[in-house]
């Protein structure tokens, strides 16, 4: 019965949403009236509950010719001594060729709505080497691209011990290839890259841009491993199809397998990447910091990284934890964002009583023209003198993300080509504010 659960399941989804969110998903234990599946992440168990719940219960109710209850259970991962009871007495150790960062693990990973295709491609490629052939990851720097392909490393060493596993930057390819030259060994190093490795792990490919020399050894490097059915997994910080000066052979051999994007994370996944690291730290932060540095350092993980890092130091040496206060004042930042009630609630007073207008008019959808002004006037204010993201002005107002943006630069042009009434309205409103706070959050 498991077994024609799931192949009718799988019957009504496509190959690619299967392999990304049902990879993990299985069959574990049936009653009369109710189905257990378990998945390995939590967010992939939301997710489904969420976006594939109505299926799931079609499928159940199709499969038994009866309504039938489910459940979604989170099956973490064994535990370490669980794992090492299980693992032969001798075990292979792995012919490690590159040395990796022990903390870059799929573990260690934080998944969100931003990197769930490729965390998931990733974790097929690690299980199934050569079945997804080449997966090539591109994002924006900082954003994990180096975490998760180190993560392919590591879960090779562990589960498969017998592959030869090579991680190295495009930048150390090219060097390895002027040295082979230098020394006439130039046969030594493409033996080495293609007679003499299972999987390679390319980062940072777009250091190559208009080296056409070394394109054309990693082409034939490339196509060795390939026809040989060896993994390739590469990374870059644009798209293929932006790698330019590239040689177009070559891009189109980086396309032929999956291309998988990782998108700047939201601020919810941020602030839990920020607790994860804190933890692997084996230091605290308050909660509050944590999301300060979230919402301020969402661009660049690395960046966040470095921010908590100096609050935990700063911690271990003055013996005191990190407030609200002392990490604005260490970060440079401002402590708005984290208070985004309190800066949304003075926000709102302000425009009532400089547009005389009620909170119900200016929160409600009411289509008055002076309401409309002060929305406008508001959603100026509270992104070039609060910094609000574009994401937490249009919760509060109650309009799309794209309405924001667009009503933002209006407003923009509007105080540019000089229009005094706008201008006034906008200064009338800051003073207000700067009038009742200026001592709270200057």
């Amino acid at each position: 019965m498991r077994e024609k659960i799931i192949e009718s399941l799988k019957l009504k989804l496509n190959r690619r949403v299967w392999e990304s969110w049902f990879g993990t998903f299985d069959v574990k234990e049936i009653d009369t009236d109710c189905v257990i599946f378990q998945v390995g992440n939590l967010f992939i168990r939301d997710w489904l509950e969420k976006k594939y719940g109505s299926l799931i219960s079609k499928t159940l109710r199709e499969v038994f010719g009866k309504q039938m209850n489910f459940r979604i259970d989170y099956a973490p991962a064994q535990s370490q001594e669980e794992s090492e009871q299980d693992e032969p007495l001798v075990k292979k150790r792995p012919l490690i060729l590159t040395p990796l960062n022990p903390i870059l693990t799929f573990e260690n990973f934080v998944v969100g709505p931003n990197n769930m295709f490729a965390y998931s491609t990733s974790l097929e490629v690690a299980k199934n080497p050569g079945k997804y052939n080449p997966l090539f990851l591109h994002g924006g720097v900082g954003l994990g691209k180096t975490h998760l392909v180190q993560a392919i490393g590591h879960y090779l060493f562990k589960n498969n011990p017998d592959l030869r596993v090579i991680y190295l930057t495009s930048e150390r390819f090219l060097n390895e290839l002027v040295d082979s030259i230098k020394k006439n060994k130039v046969q030594e190093f493409r033996e080495r890259f293609r007679s003499k490795i299972d999987v390679l792990l390319l980062d940072d490919v777009q250091f190559l841009i208009g080296k056409s020399g070394i394109q054309t050894e990693l082409f034939h490097t490339f196509n060795e491993l390939y026809n040989s059915g060896k993994q390739i997994v590469v990374c870059s910080d644009r798209d293929p199809q932006q790698l330019e000066r590239f040689q177009d052979r070559l891009v189109s051999r980086f396309q032929m397998g999956v291309v998988a994007k990782i998108e700047k994370p939201d601020e919810e996944t941020c602030f839990k990447i920020a607790t994860k690291m804190v933890q692997i730290e084996g230091a605290q932060l308050k909660e509050d910091v944590l999301k300060l540095v979230a919402s301020h350092f969402s661009d660049n993980l690395r960046r966040l990284r470095g921010a908590l890092i100096k609050l935990i130091m700063y911690q271990q040496i003055s013996n005191e934890s990190v407030d609200l206060q002392k990490a604005s004042e260490l970060l440079s930042v401002s402590s708005l964002v984290t208070q985004k009630v309190s800066v949304d609630e003075k926000l709102i007073d302000a425009l009532c009583k400089v547009f005389n207008i009620t909170q119900k008019e200016i929160l409600g959808k009411s289509r008055k023209r002076i309401v409309m002004n002060a929305k406008q006037v508001g959603m100026f204010i509270a992104k070039n003198h609060f910094g609000l993201s574009l994401r937490q002005i249009a919760e509060l107002f109650g309009r799309s993300h794209p309405t924001v943006s667009h009503t933002i630069q209006k407003v923009e042009e509007l105080v540019n080509s000089g229009n005094v009434v706008v201008k006034n309205q906008i200064d009338q409103v800051i003073k207000h504010l700067t009038d009742k706070v200026s001592n709270q959050f200057v």
